[in-house]
């Protein structure tokens, strides 16, 4: 007997790609927020500037540890396939996990402020968890970077 195991893949390239889009919606955010909690747009410049390198690669780690997940996710023909909107939620809750503490450290050592630094922290818990369901229901519309394996699996009797 022959069963075929599928499997729903983001090649790196589509990460890269999410990555850098993410970048520029968040940095915009970033220097908002930390505008608002400092009022400097300087000081949003250069938490943004930090952020950018390490958020960057706590964001392409996040992807692709999602990506060796099957959870929620269907054949789609017309974009290989398709992600629901409760892998979208559930990407957000352990992004937030992720992120969070960033979100602090990094204004609290660009202010040496704990005040900035929890302003910060919680308007980026709120505005950027908005801006990722966004941006995840957005690309899903996307079929680029999608690829779908299968592979046959030979059961023995």
């Amino acid at each position: 007997m022959v069963d075929n195991i599928t499997k729903f893949n983001e090649t790196h390239w589509r990460t890269i790609a999410k990555a850098v889009s993410w970048r520029l919606v968040i940095t915009i955010s970033h220097i908002v927020n930390a505008f608002i909690a400092t009022g400097s747009l300087l000081m949003g410049l250069k938490i943004a500037g930090i952020a950018t390198i390490i958020n960057g690669a706590l964001y392409w780690l996040h992807e692709r540890a999602w990506n060796s997940t099957q959870w929620n996710r269907w054949l789609d023909t017309t974009k290989n396939f398709s992600e629901g909107q409760q892998r979208a939620v559930a990407k957000i809750i352990s992004w937030r996990i992720f992120i969070t503490t960033s979100n602090f450290v990094i204004p609290f050592i660009a202010t040496g402020s704990w005040g900035s630094a929890v302003i910060f922290a919680g308007l980026a818990t709120v505005v950027n968890m908005v801006l990722y369901w966004g941006h995840e229901r957005i690309w899903n519309f996307f079929g680029y970077g999608r690829q779908v394996i299968v592979k046959e699996k030979t059961a023995t009797a």
